[in-house]
């Protein structure tokens, strides 16, 4: 579950008697049965509502049940947002967004709640707290976050409560680290059918990590979560999310008037912060909407484009100490010899004394003639994935494996992918527009553009012509072939 929703007290004032507010605090417990599900164990709670390992009594499927409070159970607008999220997630349908089941409603025990994935895992939030996030981590994990926001945005759904809580990681296909986006409850929809979801001047979501437009009760778009993956890096590399105060009110003044303090030279695990990568976050960290990246698709190409995957190469001293490396240094790093000032220091003396030449100190200084003692060679490294990206017109197109018929996104998708010398056949599909399949090679970064063509409506069948009725002919009456 999300935080606390900092307009729930309002909603309390809505109960209308003292009967109503009794059984609101009826509460589900564990060990209940909601429809065809037995509750076995809370999970955890927020203002909404609480979640449930629930397990089906019939089928003994495990799943997560997301229980509204009573109190707002009985208040058709957190219901219409209760199954605002439902909604949205099952239009997006995208892997790093926990999966929505079913939605049920029974009025008559005043009960709402949704079936969901059961996830086994931590939160982003709790890792965060137990362990510093190496530098490929954080890219892994950045990379999957605005993958699924990406999908959420090309179908016009803003998350707006982006936050390391709303982030489970889970182990998946032998994938550590598989990033499952949470709760929608707070999602704004940017379509004609949703845009009196919720009035603009609500500050809704989670102070720390709002936008200064969201913070200042301002309309939002796709953009406040583009800022918001920007206050999740600074705190991934950072330690800490790079705005806190003690009272709201102090926190919503640094958000919407004070720039972010700059990112430290080291990440919190140790390693060296990359330049291009502080300055992605900070792009992020914009006051105004415009001066950030306007895509996450931008996002993640500068998150992919990073060298910060490449191990560190040991020093000349670690490669001597080390006995399975080969004891020498790189030909063009000959100078960087531990040695070299004793050795500099006697053959100075021989070159002032002619004895020696230039040509023939570097020659002593290289260590070309020095035995190696060369170890058993290590195996080689798995091959870097690829970056599949996919754009269509128009877009929140499906795009689908054609081998396997598994679904990799909606358009613009922008995928890691394995690499392999092979090309995957996929297959482009969206209402209303012809499907097309294409054939991409997956041996390097690769970006196809499919246009879509509508599918025209199909004609109805022609109307047979009427056929005049034959004249009866009697077999003894005369043929005139001049009739008309």
């Amino acid at each position: 579950m999300g935080g606390d929703d900092p307009i729930a007290q309002t909603v309390l004032s809505s109960v209308a008697s003292p009967g109503e507010a009794m059984r609101s605090i009826q509460e589900v417990q564990e060990g209940e049965v909601l429809g065809n599900y037995q509750l076995e164990r809370l999970l955890g709670e927020g203002s909404m509502g609480r979640v449930f390992q629930a397990r089906h009594v019939r089928l003994g499927r495990q799943v997560a049940l997301k229980v509204l409070r009573p109190q707002h159970a009985q208040d058709g607008h957190f219901v219409r947002r209760f199954f605002q999220e439902a909604r949205s997630v099952n239009q997006i349908n995208h892997e790093h967004i926990v999966e929505i089941f079913d939605f049920v409603e029974e009025p008559q025990r005043g009960h709402v709640y949704c079936v969901m994935e059961l996830l086994r895992g931590q939160s982003l939030a709790a890792v965060m707290k137990e362990e510093k996030l190496a530098l490929e981590r954080i890219q892994r994990i950045g990379v999957q976050v605005c993958t699924a926001l990406g999908a959420a945005h090309a179908l016009g759904v803003v998350h707006r409560d982006v936050k390391p809580d709303n982030l489970f990681l889970v182990h998946r296909g032998g994938q550590v680290d598989f990033v499952k986006v949470l709760d929608f409850g707070v999602a704004k929809i940017l379509t004609s059918e949703g845009t009196g979801n919720t009035l603009d001047g609500t500050i809704i979501g989670t102070p720390t990590y709002m936008a200064p437009e969201q913070a200042a009760g301002l309309p939002v778009d796709h953009r406040a979560d583009i800022y918001a993956v920007g206050n999740l890096l600074y705190e991934m590399l950072a330690g800490h999310p790079p705005f806190q105060a003690h009272a709201f009110g102090q926190l919503v003044v640094q958000i919407i008037t004070q720039q972010p303090p700059p990112l430290p030279e080291r990440l919190a695990s140790g390693e060296a912060m990359p330049p291009a990568l502080a300055e992605l976050v900070l792009r992020c960290l914009a006051k105004e909407p415009e001066a950030r990246p306007q895509r996450l698709e931008e996002v993640t190409t500068a998150l992919l484009m990073l060298s910060g995957k490449a191990p560190a190469a040991l020093s000349v001293e670690e490669e001597e100490e080390t006995p399975t490396r080969r004891t020498r240094m790189r030909p063009d790093a000959w100078w960087l010899h531990p040695r070299l000032p004793l050795l500099v220091g006697g053959m100075a003396m021989a070159m002032l004394a002619g004895a020696l030449t230039w040509s023939g100190l570097e020659k002593l200084l290289r260590p070309a003639s020095v035995p190696e003692v060369v170890a058993a060679p290590a195996p080689a490294p798995a091959p870097a994935p690829i970056t599949l990206t996919v754009h269509t017109e128009p877009e929140g197109a499906r795009v689908i494996r054609v081998d396997t018929g598994e679904a990799l996104g909606v358009t613009p998708l922008v995928k890691e992918m394995p690499r392999s010398e092979a090309s995957l056949g996929l297959r482009v599909e969206l209402a209303g527009y012809a499907p097309l399949e294409r054939q991409v090679r997956l041996d390097s970064h690769a970006v196809i553009e499919v246009p879509l063509a509508k599918v025209k409506p199909a004609l109805p069948p022609p109307t047979p012509a009427k056929v005049a009725p034959r004249k009866e002919m009697k077999r003894d009456d005369l043929v005139d072939p001049f009739a008309q």
